[in-house]
């Protein structure tokens, strides 16, 4: 026998059988955070995710990122330019700075990716090799720079044991010969330097420095880091904020992608099950006509042709999706038709879409509601296997992306010695725990609609 709940409404009924289910609920709770968070992302996030934040301290890989050229100023008569963070308030600002000599290497690979070459300032070798003491650091043709390599072995004819060239033609390692430490004091007055000091020098036109030669940084004694929650990209930006703001495209295109399947799915489903006969037969066959049609190859197409417009992206996702929504709908309708409540309302001379919009759809909206909860994140994985091809939609100049293209980032930077992992491991966490609460979720509001597969269901 059917539990039931005399005096409630059918939606507070479904409430509560939800309720009782802890998977749904648990969905329902990770859903509820992952939107909050996404759609407010700069009060969690606090960091802009286009931003590309100079490295400031010795810190772990991910923190922080040495690639980061921008310049620190510390210049008397300006305000400091030294850190995201704002230190105007501090009184004395103090940088340690690597001023070691380095020799340059340049190794240039085959087209198989062995070494052809390396060539130094006094000849070629034919190998290199770095012990734990000595600071190697890839300086690539464009100027930026990469993490330090030591300990390295490098033999030419032989691939690198690491990923080295990342596909540029040639890189230069830079090779410490000489360590050597400076330290930086800036005096301020009103947020204004004053004074600036190399190892008790006076430096009256102050110094500039780019972030990948700082060591550390303090403000009036306390030591000053840029830190990043989730670390950064292969930019400096960071990955938590890009996260959240990736979120925004990821789950809106899930959204509105299903709103437009269910605009053109229950449309479609209605007419065909309400008039039903030979508009009924026509309907649907053009429906299994569809049904046969490379859909996805068919998006793939259009946003390679007409690029990858949000817009298109929300409407093509939304047009793959509808069929089986049409399906669904004219099942309910036909079951429906010829019900007493609706024969009335034809006697009484009520037009077609009137019936269709009053009595019918809102009869049939249990089934709706269960398939959208599922449609959502169904459209998400596709929106992310666009992405992964290069067809992902993207705001704010291209400085913000939809999870899937930057899972397919991870990808890219993920090198064979594991290095990088964050940029795969993140994003993908996130997305696959808000795409298995969203399946639970849908699968607890089926439940919940129909109290036949409830737990109080005997």
């Amino acid at each position: 026998m059917t539990e039931t709940a005399p005096g409630l409404s059918p939606g507070a009924a479904a409430w509560r059988r939800l309720r009782r289910n802890p998977l749904a609920m648990g969905g329902l709770v990770i859903t509820v955070v992952v939107v909050v968070m996404c759609a407010f992302a700069p009060l969690f996030s606090g960091h802009d995710p286009g931003y590309q934040r100079h490295w400031v301290g010795a810190l772990t890989p991910g923190s922080s990122h040495i690639d980061c050229l921008r310049e620190n100023r510390l210049i008397p008569g300006q305000a400091p330019d030294v850190s995201p963070q704002d230190l105007s308030a501090a009184t004395t600002i103090t940088l340690a700075a690597d001023e070691s000599s380095y020799r340059e290497y340049r190794i240039i690979p085959d087209t198989e990716g062995r070494i052809r070459r390396i060539a130094g300032s006094q000849g070629e070798l034919d190998e290199l090799v770095l012990n734990q003491a000595a600071l190697a650091r890839v300086a690539l043709i464009d100027g930026s720079r990469g993490r330090n390599l030591a300990p390295l072995s490098l033999r030419r004819g032989e691939a690198p044991p690491v990923p080295l060239f990342d596909g540029s033609a040639a890189v230069v390692l830079e090779v410490a010969t000489e360590a050597r430490i400076a330290s930086y004091t800036a005096q301020l007055n009103n947020g204004v330097v004053s004074a600036v000091q190399r190892s008790g020098t006076a430096l009256p036109e102050g110094i500039v420095i780019t972030g990948d030669r700082i060591t550390g940084m303090e403000a009036d004694g306390r030591s000053i880091t840029t830190w990043h929650l989730l670390g950064t990209d292969i930019e400096g930006r960071a990955l938590f904020a890009r996260i959240l703001y990736g979120g925004r495209i990821s789950l809106l295109v899930g959204a509105v992608a299903t709103l437009v399947s269910l605009l053109i799915g229950v449309t479609y489903g209605a007419v065909a099950g309400y008039v039903g006969g030979r508009t009924d037969r026509v309907l649907m066959a053009g429906v299994d006509v569809l049904y046969g049609l490379p859909f996805m190859f068919l998006v793939i197409v259009l946003l390679s042709f007409f690029g990858s417009n949000i817009l298109l992206l929300f409407a093509a996702l939304g047009a793959v999706q509808w069929l089986t929504m049409a399906r669904i709908v004219r099942g309910q309708i036909l079951g429906l038709r010829e019900a007493d409540f609706v024969a009335a309302a034809r006697l009484a001379g009520t037009p077609a879409h009137i019936v269709i919009l009053r009595h019918l759809v809102p009869n049939s909206f249990g089934p709706i509601v269960v398939y959208a909860s599922l449609t959502v994140p169904i459209v998400i994985l596709e929106e992310s296997f666009l992405a992964f091809i290069g067809l992902s939609a993207s705001f704010g100049d291209g400085q913000v992306h939809s999870w899937g293209a930057l899972v397919k980032t991870g990808v890219d930077s993920l090198g064979s010695d594991g290095s990088f992992a964050w940029l795969l491991l993140w994003p993908s966490l996130v997305m696959a725990a808000t795409l298995i609460a969203l399946n639970v979720l849908g699968d607890g509001i089926r439940d919940a609609l129909d109290p036949k597969l409830s737990r109080g269901a005997a």
